[in-house]
């Protein structure tokens, strides 16, 4: 299905309300309606409710029903704009710039709407990374930096990566925010995506990690020192992403704070891991919208992301 690489597609595609109910419905359902309770492929819209009933045991099924527009009273124009500037501009975009662009009557609801686009971004639990892994921590997330003793910095969040190493550039990438720097929580993020039996962790001389080879991990630890150009020739990749992170998150956001700096890890991850298939990203991301939860906002609010 052809998917717009530029906003005039994108407004030659949808141009109004009715087109992007029409392209939500092919995507929910590719092959025709089927009935959820009896398998029955024939239906018919209820007029005005954009609900379908199925003709033999006259079920009623929501076409938003089990994905991120449930219930929205945002028009899906302005969603399946914000679906394309997640999905491709490579810097995203802020709520407040969404807010002004888009005309949304206040700064909550532009919010609330990308961080259920990015609840939905998070990498998939089955999947791990394997060979050559490199694994590191940073501090990342708040708009400055400021004061801190020794492995702790004021204001920071600490960030874990695992990125696969490849010949000529990187694989696959996962990160997650830590509580602290030790092996209680690096050794259980590094151990649960990766693949046990295929893949060997190349880390910095950090004793915390000394650990992965007692629970069975393979492990490749290299000791440059203060020598910062032997460090990236080592593990090149895992510098350049967080390189690419802390801009990213310093140029849109201007800082995002710990309790929801795990959405914007997902996002960083789910374009780091398909950057080569850019001009697809908006069918992926609007797949994942689909297949998603509707998160309301006191959830998205109250809870940590992690």
């Amino acid at each position: 299905m052809k998917t717009p690489k530029t906003l005039l597609e994108l407004q030659a595609m949808f141009p109004d309300e009715e087109a992007c109910w029409k392209h939500l419905r092919r995507m929910r359902w590719p092959r025709g309606f089927v009935c959820p309770r009896c398998g029955h492929r024939r239906s018919y819209p209820i007029e005005g409710r954009r609900v379908e009933q199925c003709q033999a045991c006259r079920y009623q099924v929501s076409l938003t029903a089990g994905t991120v527009f449930h219930k929205t009273r945002v028009p899906l124009q302005i969603w399946f704009l914000g679906i394309f500037f997640v999905a491709r501009r490579k810097k995203a975009i802020s709520a407040l710039q969404f807010q002004r662009d888009t005309g949304l009557g206040n700064y909550q609801t532009a919010w609330m709407l990308l961080h259920k686009l990015r609840s939905n971004l998070k990498p998939r639990a089955g999947f791990r990374l394997r060979d050559l892994v490199e694994a590191d921590k940073t501090y990342a997330g708040a708009s400055r930096e400021r004061g801190g003793v020794g492995r702790r910095v004021v204001g920071k969040s600490i960030v874990g990566i695992a990125v696969e190493q490849r010949e000529h550039t990187a694989g696959k990438a996962r990160l997650a925010v830590l509580e602290a720097v030790s092996f209680d929580d690096v050794g259980p993020f590094v151990r649960g995506v990766i693949d046990g039996h295929d893949a060997t962790i190349r880390t910095d001389g950090w004793k915390g990690y000394l650990p992965l080879e007692v629970a069975g991990v393979p492990h490749d630890p290299q000791t440059p020192g203060k020598d910062f150009a032997r460090s990236a020739k080592s593990m090149p990749w895992s510098h350049t992403a967080f390189s690419n992170l802390k801009a990213w998150i310093r140029g849109t956001f201007h800082g995002v704070s710990r309790k929801h700096l795990q959405r914007y890890l997902d996002e960083f991850v789910y374009r780091f891991d398909r950057r080569w298939k850019e001009e697809e990203f908006f069918g992926f991301v609007l797949r994942r919208a689909l297949g998603g939860e509707s998160l309301p906002y006191h959830r998205l609010v109250a809870e940590q992301a992690g």
